[in-house]
């Protein structure tokens, strides 16, 4: 498998200390099948690898010591120091660096990794999206509408309130949704989900609202915002009390006039579609029984797919069928989910256990959805969150592996390279979304406490 390091003017968070004292460690694993396996670390660096910047690795294999260590680079110098090396960095490009090594056990090793070489324009572009001294971005979502202007919803976590962010390009300008205020029946916010009309970007916000801690069975209810004219407008969607263990998503039907739809459930009450008819106006839900268990998509034709556990689900109208994906529900507790223009839906299961067998779904929609088949393809061996958006024909996933953020996408034989986009906040999850303007990946995510693009 090929690695592919891609990372842009960003913060490294210093997971561990090297021998240079306090400065940053990033630690990053050979992934070939060799009975040694390798890892360089990049040494007091931080930030994006720019052209004609110094940095400085070292190898190392895990209960060995080495008996000879070689170092090679496609392009720029190199200053071999046994098992260090000091490489300044070629113009813009991707540039291999290589290393080979013998160790005292007489065990052989060669690891070969790839590095985006920015300009200092490109590094502008990876940026904190909120510059304010508050913790963002325990949570963010994002998406693009056709135009290629990136939308965004996250956290402000240390007052739980709930921002927007527009971005057209070349910066980002936020706005406050909802959250605690005077009079104005603000309360904390939890679990926002956004979805933009394409042609328009006009934002569509569902997220749940109440009172007290976030993880102790607080009360709160199902919300939606829209912005119109320059304005937040709020609405409850649903008066019925409930508890941070309702999952909830937010689409567009596009056979509908992008009417927007809230599918949500907590596994106990079923889970719920209700559609937007009007302002503050929404109709009675059809309840379906089970549980939401992904995001929810449209289709072309207005046809609603999400997953119930090891189920897939499909609503159109009144009409609801399903199609079973055998070994989902033992692997995830939620799901991504992708359309591809041939009809074919992807599930990516989120936190897989190490080594699952199973963790991309690759669902060849029939009609009946009975008739449908579907495909298994095995994800990382070590997963802490992911994320999934198809474009350029191929699926692109944003993955946390421990501290480490990640884009997957599967090469000309389809074994996942793995493409280095930096360090991502422990415990938090990335989201993914395809930019149509040009066909690039970009992601939101959470870095040293502050909500991050890049």
């Amino acid at each position: 498998m090929k690695r592919m390091l891609v990372v842009g003017a960003v913060s490294l968070f210093t997971g561990c200390a090297g021998e240079t004292g306090d400065a940053p460690t990033q630690v990053i694993p050979s992934r070939t099948d060799n009975t040694l396996a390798l890892l360089i670390e990049r040494e007091g660096g931080q930030g994006g690898f720019v052209e004609g910047a110094a940095e400085r690795f070292k190898v190392s294999a895990s209960g060995e010591s080495f008996k000879s260590v070689s170092w090679s680079a496609t392009s720029g110098a190199l200053e071999p120091d046994a098992e260090r090396v000091t490489w300044k960095l070629p113009p813009k490009g991707v540039a291999t660096l290589s290393v080979s090594v013998e160790t005292e056990s007489g065990k052989k090793a060669q690891g070969e990794f790839h590095f985006n070489v920015e300009s200092t324009t490109d590094t502008l572009l990876n940026a904190v999206i909120d510059p304010s001294a508050d913790v963002t971005g325990g949570f963010c979502e994002l998406t693009f509408d056709t135009a290629g202007r990136g939308h965004i919803v996250y956290f402000n976590d240390t007052h739980r309130s709930l921002w927007y962010g527009l971005w057209n390009g070349t910066s980002w300008t936020t706005e406050q949704i909802d959250g605690s205020g005077f009079n104005n029946e603000g309360k904390f916010t939890y679990k926002p989900v956004i979805a933009v009309e394409p042609g328009t970007g006009t934002p569509h916000v569902a997220y749940l609202k109440g009172q007290g801690e976030h993880g102790r069975g607080e009360l709160m209810r199902v919300a939606y915002a829209t912005r119109v004219g320059g304005t937040w407008l709020r609405e409850p969607v649903d008066l019925a009390d409930r508890n941070d263990a309702v999952n909830l998503s937010i689409a567009l039907n596009p056979a509908q006039g992008h009417q927007p739809v809230i599918a949500y459930g907590d596994g106990t009450a079923g889970a719920r579609i209700t559609t937007r008819t009007g302002a503050s106006t929404w109709s009675t839900p059809l309840v379906i029984q089970g549980s939401l268990t992904s995001e929810a998509l449209f289709d072309a034709a207005g046809t609603l797919y999400f997953t119930n556990r090891s189920v897939l689900t499909a609503v159109k109208g009144t009409t609801v069928e399903t199609f079973s994906l055998t070994g989902l529900a033992s692997i995830t507790g939620w799901s991504s989910l992708a359309l591809t223009p041939n009809q074919h839906l992807l599930v990516l299961a989120n936190g897989t256990p190490t080594g699952a067998w199973g963790s991309l779904f690759d669902v060849t929609l029939g009609t009946p959805l009975s008739t449908s088949t579907a495909r298994t393809s095995q994800g990382d061996y070590n997963i802490g969150s992911n994320d999934l958006a198809y474009g350029a024909g191929l699926p692109h996933i944003a993955q946390r592996h421990g501290t480490t953020l990640e884009l997957i996408t599967p090469d000309a034989q389809g074994f996942w390279t793995y493409t280095q986009l930096g360090t991502i906040q422990d415990g938090t999850r990335p989201s993914i979304a395809i930019r149509p303007t040009d066909g690039t990946p970009h992601v939101c995510f959470q870095r040293n406490g502050k909500v991050t693009f890049l």
